[in-house]
């Protein structure tokens, strides 16, 4: 099953992130012809990307009696694909009853392909980037992929638990418990499981330090960086092209990467996407975290050049951040895609 059933009111961090994306698309689409793609994805519940990507791309829309592009909506819980097929917004989405990793091994895309591998379970994390690589030479040329991983350090023991206290030693500050010879470190210990589970995709060098909250996520960007990048060499037809990396947390820390696959021969992508105001790789992510803001609060720092004085108040000092970002500059960056709700009564 895809993501989680929580409405977007409730994770306003990963509504940006799927803001970003779809502005991506956007601007790929005059280039490309998005509208005549397959769209593939795990739509959840409600299959609310798949209404996003028909509205702003056109992709399953009418032309002349025939349907432009395809939808195909991945579910592999029975219950959950019932509720989809209740659920479509368009009548050209296909939902199917299987695993992404079973539909993509039965289908030949003759046409290119956005596919997003909405991963959110932590437990599988190395086969979701050998897939996600390997598909790099799968897909037909002109391609776009897209990849959600689950971001939080906490989950990586085998029963999705950490060890308790007394199987750990302390530092702080550089003091260091009694036991430090003995035992390791929460972070030591997260290493070794993470080294466990990616064999050898991890990187060289890596240290313990890599697997605190707000550096795990960005660490495994860049494992599947290099996992993608090794995938690339052994096509000379083909290339792949950096276009969006996100790291954002709502209920825990998630990252997102997406790539396009061209032609050797092709820079003009490159340079379209260099140009976009949202640009960014496994590299250097776009951290979201945006603060939780009154409606009053939220029109003076849009109105205003220097928030904090006309605040009054530090808001990095009354909102903790799980990545180590500004809640302001974070506002700033995203506020044109800062999520609105309210009630309306159907």
């Amino acid at each position: 099953m895809s993501g989680s059933s929580l409405p977007y009111r409730l994770r306003p961090n990963k509504a940006v992130d799927r803001e970003l994306f779809l502005s991506l698309l956007m601007r790929l689409a005059p280039r490309l012809g998005l509208e005549k793609y397959h769209y593939v994805s795990l739509g959840g519940p409600f299959l609310e990307d798949f209404r996003l990507v028909h509205s702003r791309i056109g992709i399953g829309s009418k032309k002349k009696r025939r349907t432009i592009g395809k939808l195909t909506c991945i579910e592999s819980e029975e219950e959950v694909h019932k509720r989809q097929r209740f659920n479509r917004p368009v009548a050209a989405i296909k939902c199917v009853h299987s695993t992404l990793e079973k539909f993509l091994d039965q289908t030949t895309f003759t046409t290119p392909a956005i596919i997003w591998f909405d991963y959110t379970a932590p437990k599988g994390i190395a086969s979701q980037i050998q897939r996600f690589a390997a598909t790099v030479g799968t897909v037909p040329v002109g391609s776009v992929l897209r990849v959600t991983l689950n971001g939080n350090p906490t989950s990586l023991g085998s029963g999705g638990e950490e060890p308790s206290g007394k199987d750990l030693s302390v530092e702080v500050d550089g003091d260091v418990s009694a036991d430090r010879a003995q035992k390791p470190t929460k972070a030591e210990w997260r290493l070794e499981q993470f080294k466990q589970r990616l064999g050898t995709l991890v990187p060289a060098g890596l240290t313990a330090d890599a697997m605190m909250h707000k550096k795990y996520g960005p660490t495994l960007l860049q494992v599947l960086k290099l996992a993608v990048e090794k995938q690339a060499l052994s096509f000379t037809d083909r290339q792949i092209v950096w276009a969006l990396a996100t790291h954002y947390a709502d209920d825990q820390p998630m990252v997102t990467a997406t790539l396009i696959v061209v032609s050797r021969e092709d820079t003009a992508t490159e340079k379209l996407i260099e140009g976009w105001e949202f640009y960014s790789t496994p590299d250097e992510p776009h951290r979201i975290e945006l603060p939780a803001l009154s409606s009053l609060e939220r029109l003076t720092m849009e109105s205003n050049n220097n928030a904090h004085n006309k605040l009054g108040f530090d808001l990095a000092k009354v909102i903790e951040s799980k990545l180590g970002v500004d809640p302001v500059d974070v506002f700033k960056k995203f506020y044109r895609l800062y999520p609105h709700f309210s009630r309306v009564e159907l």
